[in-house]
């Protein structure tokens, strides 16, 4: 009954449609997955189950609304979003009830792997196309969550529980798993790339900057990956979100620190206002990128390689080098006029996340990176995140990260929060 259990539960299996090309079930009886039928079946499930941890197709909030709201991205026009708020709980939390389907869509991702590698193991690039998209899902655990992740597994459909792991060795976990990507993906340059860029992410949150660089070194700067969406299967909820329901709006110098993501009037976040927001009173700004409900949402790009790239420049000291690199960006994106070069190490590390920041613009980047001005650069966490006044009269919170969902209680190698240090 157990193993039956697991198999309804973890693999999501989702209707037949041209992103998963396909035929599943909703529900698939155990023995039926012990094929290579069943095998590709887990693969669609688990590829579903990674989309919708990061962009959800409901009001949870994925990676990217989530890591957008607590930092400077995006605003809630709810008045109950504490996210946004920066005021979460602690030891556990109902502000980011996405963070179940992140660790769902682990399991599912493992499930699928153990699957594929016995059953369907040709042509292997599709086995490494799921340790890259597992990478990301420890990726996201690690820049969005507070340190004290239970890693949990699943064996032979049977779930193994996992002790509390920092967020290092967390991102230690993603780094492993994008180099069994590698090792799998030597068929597909799509795929490998998708690992290159993974790994250099997860490098550059350990602050090994010079690895970092070298790992993505050999992506081309015109390489995308994106997830796939269409208005019927894997909505891009962002898109609902800040157009129909207009309960999210791109912010602008939220909370005194955030980045003038309107008012900038720069080519790569361009928005529109869409009227009031769901509380009635606030203007509700949608990213006029995302056009549909069909709207891809890019998870790794040849831009983010550049952009490792130069701030690995930057921290040996090589400004000018970096720069180059950001201004040969630049020029890829008309109306983008070149930079100059500011004063101060400060200053450049400033115009760097700035960067970073529109470039990566709605891909679930922004939270870690204001983690890691903290961690790594040494700066005061209200002086990056939004900070004072609220709406309504209230107050900003000092939270950084958001805590595990009360869920998670249940499990005895989780206590919550380690520490809710950046």
């Amino acid at each position: 009954m157990s193993r039956l259990k697991i198999v309804l539960l973890l693999p999501a299996m989702i209707a037949c449609s041209s992103i998963t090309d396909i035929d599943t079930r909703d529900v698939l009886e155990p023995d039926r997955l012990n094929n290579q039928t069943g095998a590709l079946t887990l693969r669609a499930g688990s590829i579903t189950r990674f989309t919708e941890s990061f962009v959800l197709p409901t009001d949870d909030r994925g990676q990217v609304g989530a890591s957008g709201a607590i930092s400077d991205e995006f605003t809630s026009t709810f008045n109950n979003r504490f996210s946004d708020q920066r005021i979460i709980a602690d030891p556990f939390d109902t502000s980011y009830p996405g963070e179940p389907r992140i660790h769902q869509a682990r399991m599912s991702l493992q499930q699928a792997i153990t699957a594929m590698q016995r059953y369907a193991p040709t042509p292997p690039s599709r086995i490494g196309h799921l340790f890259g998209l597992l990478g990301y899902t420890e990726i996201f655990l690690a820049e969005t969550m507070c340190s004290g992740i239970a890693l949990s597994s699943v064996v032979d459909l049977v779930p193994q529980p996992a002790p509390a792991s920092t967020t290092v060795q967390v991102l230690e976990r993603a780094v492993a798993d994008f180099d069994s990507a590698m090792s799998y993906a030597a068929d597909s340059a799509r795929i490998l790339n998708l690992a290159r860029v993974g790994k250099g992410r997860a490098l550059l949150d350990l602050a090994r900057f010079t690895d970092a660089a070298a790992a993505v070194n050999a992506v081309p700067t015109s390489y995308s990956y994106a997830t796939e969406h269409s208005a019927s299967v894997q909505q891009n909820f962002l898109f609902q979100a800040m157009n129909t329901s207009r309960s999210v709006s791109v912010s602008d110098r939220e909370g005194g620190n955030g980045l003038d993501f309107r008012s900038a009037n720069d080519p790569r976040v361009p928005t529109r206002l869409v009227g009031k927001g769901a509380d009635g009173i606030t203007d509700a700004y949608a990213f006029t990128k995302f056009t549909s409900l069909a709207s891809p949402v890019v998870l790794a790009s040849g831009i983010e390689a550049r952009l490792i790239e130069a701030e690995s420049q930057l921290k040996q000291g090589d400004a000018s080098g970096a720069l180059t690199k950001l201004n040969q960006l630049r020029t890829t994106t008309p109306g983008l006029a070149p930079l100059a070069l500011p004063a101060t190490t400060a200053a450049q590390v400033d115009l760097l996340f700035r960067e970073r920041a529109f470039w990566m613009f709605a891909t679930g980047h922004r939270q870690g990176d204001l983690r890691r001005l903290v961690r790594q650069y040494g700066r005061n966490q209200e002086s990056v995140f939004p900070t004072g006044q609220y709406r309504g009269g209230l107050l900003y919170g000092n939270a950084v990260a958001f805590a595990p969902v009360p869920a998670e209680a249940n499990n005895p190698n989780s206590t919550g929060c380690l520490n809710r240090d950046p």
